[in-house]
């Protein structure tokens, strides 16, 4: 939404939790306001989780001309309602919307099949006169385990029952894919159209969610936790494109300059300081090198440190001496070369429970320490820490953590409130501070 990276708005421990005060900052121009200057029709359908504390945090406050779905991170699939600990008490209510009004006409009603009648409706009534933005993040795979039993009928051979809901949860956003595409078709905007599908992050372990053969959980900072998967299709494209696989290196925040300048032909000129996103059009559709050679993956000082040990000493010095203090939660990517400082988070890398893959067993403290740097190229997986063999770069690394560091405002700091109980507002999740109340 903004191209920029979490430390430039503060927002670097955020997690825009129910009842909590923070939003993404307002003063922050989003893509959505970018391509409406340039004459886009812009929607959002599915789950907005950027903050609802007061009306002008909603979507329909950033840009976007419609909003239909829930304005939390997850909620029941089906009642579309979210529990949530506020303090010491439990809160409940409805998350679900339409523009800026909560409502409760689609309880009962699978989140992923509305959200799917929503956006077809959209694409059905587009005038084609005006380009369309429309911006449809799912629910699935995301908790709880529920899912339609015509979904869950198809996966029957998977014993365990949780991967069975997980993988009927992914036949359900197959089939919302599937549709929404065949509406582009029938309407006649599928030729003109770039479709990009992603993730947010790797599958959650705790949900029977497995990102084998690579290493971590979602919330890690490994590659099974941070890596995407997806596809960008258009047939714009050249046909020696059409089917590859691009390895180059992309991050999240090139999408905003990437829809802004390279689809829309927009203007960043006033921006383009202000963003760490690149352009990366032309790498996608005609395998240019990406103009990206660096990622910055995390710096978090609330989460997560370790100690810097006897033998950490002896190997690398007193921390103090060091460019970056390696007990925090970091992580950046150089090239090929990953390095990873503080706790990287669960390292483990369960295979699929139906699959017949026979797990190895991994040499012990293979990942202990507060250094690691892999070189991602050979080693996807993340087995092989060669810091010590690469002191060098390493402190390079270190360097670059440390500028970023110097770069970063202050992290905001929401707070859990209260009056944002349900029961107040209707029983409903709803914005609850006056436009005079600050934010932080």
């Amino acid at each position: 939404m903004t191209g920029k990276y979490q430390i430039r708005m503060g927002t670097q421990h955020a997690k825009f939790c129910p009842g909590e005060t923070l939003c993404l900052p307002l003063n922050e121009k989003l893509l959505p306001e970018q391509l409406k200057e340039l004459g886009y029709a812009t929607h959002a359908v599915g789950k907005w989780h950027l903050g609802m504390s007061r009306k002008a945090c909603l979507p329909t406050q950033r840009g976007f001309d419609s909003f239909f779905g829930i304005v939390l991170g997850t909620a029941d699939h089906f009642t579309h309602e979210r529990t949530f600990k506020v303090l010491d008490r439990q809160f409940h209510g409805n998350a679900f919307y339409e523009n800026e009004n909560a409502t409760s006409i689609y309880k009962s009603n699978f989140c992923t099949q509305v959200y799917v009648q929503r956006a077809v409706q959209i694409i059905k009534k587009h005038d084609k006169k005006k380009p369309l933005f429309l911006y449809v993040p799912f629910q699935m795979v995301h908790q709880p385990d529920s899912v339609p039993a015509k979904f869950r009928h198809m996966y029957k051979h998977i014993e365990n029952l949780q991967r069975r809901h997980y993988a009927g949860r992914v036949a359900a956003l197959d089939e919302a894919v599937k549709n929404i595409t065949r509406a582009l078709r029938v309407r006649g905007l599928f030729k003109n159209s770039v479709i990009i599908f992603s993730t947010d992050n790797g599958g959650a372990i705790e949900s029977s969610a497995s990102n084998w053969p690579l290493r971590g959980s979602k919330g890690t900072l490994w590659e099974g936790g941070i890596r995407a998967v997806g596809f960008v299709h258009s047939e714009l494209f050249p046909t020696f494109v059409r089917g590859t696989i691009n390895t180059e290196l992309f991050h999240v925040t090139d999408w905003f300059p990437t829809l802004v300048k390279g689809v829309a032909h927009g203007n960043l000129s006033n921006i383009d300081s202000k963003l760490d996103g690149y352009n990366i059009w032309d790498s996608i559709r005609s395998f240019k090198p990406s103009p990206r050679k660096m990622i910055l993956h995390e710096i978090n000082r609330k989460r997560d440190g370790v100690n810097w040990t006897r033998k950490e000493r002896a190997e690398w010095g007193n921390l103090n001496k060091l460019p970056f203090n390696a007990t925090i939660r970091a992580a950046l990517r150089d090239g090929k070369w990953k390095l990873i400082t503080g706790k990287a988070g669960n390292h483990n890398r369960p295979v699929p429970l139906e699959s017949h893959v026979i797990r190895r067993k991994r040499p012990r403290g293979e990942h202990r320490g507060a250094i690691r740097l892999y070189d991602i190229s050979q080693d996807p997986g993340e087995k092989h820490n060669v810091a010590l063999e690469n002191k060098r770069k390493v402190k390079k690394m270190l360097q670059k953590l440390r500028q970023y560091q110097k770069e970063a405002k202050k992290a905001l700091e929401g707070q859990l409130d209260e009056r944002s109980d349900p029961s107040l507002h209707g029983g409903a999740w709803m914005p609850w501070l006056d436009d005079d109340v600050s934010l932080n």
